[in-house]
């Protein structure tokens, strides 16, 4: 992402949005755009995974799977360390 979710969550949109140069808001908008289509593609990726867990159709690979299968299709998307959760985020 173009900035990190804690530069996200302290910002301030009232102040970016009147106490920034017209420059610095043309930028905060170019990262928020780039941010939310990356957000937009992960969170489709994570679906796409979910749908084939929860609902596989017949006749494709995914019908067969046990739950190994369905951590190596997780484990070839995904690092560990992508999937890593703060214990007190979960």
């Amino acid at each position: 992402m173009k900035r990190s979710i804690e530069s996200w969550t302290r910002c301030d949109p009232a102040l970016m949005a009147s106490a920034q140069s017209e420059a610095a808001r043309k930028f905060a908008f170019e990262d928020a755009k780039a941010d939310i289509i990356e957000l937009y593609r992960e969170n489709l990726r994570l679906r796409n995974i979910a749908r084939a867990i929860a609902y596989p159709q017949r006749g494709t690979p995914e019908e067969g799977y046990d739950l190994m299968d369905f951590a190596k299709l997780l484990q070839s998307a995904y690092t560990a360390e992508q999937l890593w959760v703060e214990p007190a985020d979960r």
